[in-house]
């Protein structure tokens, strides 16, 4: 049975020059959910050098904000913050929203941001498991007692449960692995095109069966970043000044970024669809509005439709 593919924004959190407004944030959320597309996903930094926002803190903002649509994570970098605390605010972000959290979490972020939060780097990868076994069975709302290597708990209880769906994201191998092995799905990141996703996507799934989980229960997603305009090159300009100012200027736009006019947009993206994504984040440069109605209007429900018809 073919999967309908969910059209998410994955809404511009940092910039080189100032930020939006708190309100220019509320209204752009309420416009994502009047325009009928299904979710608003942010990302996550520490320490970064443009304007950034917390992307915890920004959900709880579009929870207060919305009512139907999904809120989540793409993606927190869990091995830079302790994942008790994280169950706390995540619970409370499931509570306010109603159920509508989803968490996509990975073990990136910079040695600076590990130097400066204490966090050993280089165990990073055994860190990002158990804390991943942490937030898993603290959100299930029972009492917890677990001695690990990071983590001393005894009786720890975090309610509301929150059994939120949850998800990896990166594209090292071990990172697929771990996709598969202890989340619900996983989240490509927006370097590369869609063919270098069946490769990866055939890595997450061997390693879900191999756990002895069911690989077709797992959900794919992909961040790519998008902007719609019959003027290409001010389409790419956009993306161009949003992108470099958080990647840098390795990120080449023409090659990870999709842009152009809407029609061409909606095809590249029911690339996609047809690769076996079900969930797009699609990054857009800016809180203008009315790119928001062309991305809504034009691009959504052409993939909606060609998702309909596989």
């Amino acid at each position: 049975m073919t999967k309908l593919v969910s059209v998410g924004i994955h809404v511009p959190t940092s910039a080189v020059a100032p930020l939006g407004s708190g309100e220019a944030y509320a209204e752009f959320f309420r416009h994502v959910e009047a325009l009928g597309l299904d979710a608003v996903w942010t990302e996550d930094r520490v320490f970064h050098a443009a304007n950034m926002l917390d992307p915890l803190i920004l959900l709880g903002w579009a929870a207060a904000c919305t009512r139907r649509i999904q809120l989540g994570t793409a993606v927190l970098v869990l091995t830079l913050r302790n994942a008790a605390v994280v169950a706390r605010q995540v619970s409370t972000l499931h509570h306010l929203s109603g159920g509508q959290l989803a968490l996509g979490v990975s073990l990136g972020g910079r040695p600076e941001e590990y130097l400066g939060l204490g966090v050993p780097m280089k165990r990073r990868v055994s860190l990002f498991r158990e804390s991943v076994t942490v937030l898993r069975r603290l959100l299930a709302g029972q009492p917890v007692d677990l001695q690990g290597e990071f983590f001393r708990l005894e009786n720890a209880i975090v309610r509301p449960a929150a059994p939120i769906p949850l998800y990896v994201g990166g594209h090292a191998e071990g990172a697929l692995r771990r996709a598969g092995e202890l989340a619900d799905g996983w989240i490509m990141g927006p370097f590369g095109t869609v063919r270098d996703f069946p490769r990866a996507w055939r890595i997450v799934k061997d390693a879900a069966r191999a756990a002895g989980r069911d690989p077709d229960a797992l959900v794919a997603g992909r961040l790519v970043y998008v902007a719609v305009d019959e003027d290409r090159e001010g389409a790419r300009d956009a993306l161009h000044a949003f992108l470099h100012g958080y990647y840098g200027p390795r990120f080449d736009v023409d090659q990870h970024a999709i842009f152009g006019p809407p029609r061409e947009v909606a095809a590249r993206l029911a690339e996609h669809v047809d690769a076996g994504i079900t969930h797009l984040m699609l990054g857009v440069p800016t809180l203008d509005i009315a790119h928001l109605k062309r991305v809504a209007g034009e691009v959504a429900p052409a993939v909606r439709d060609w998702s309909a018809a596989r």
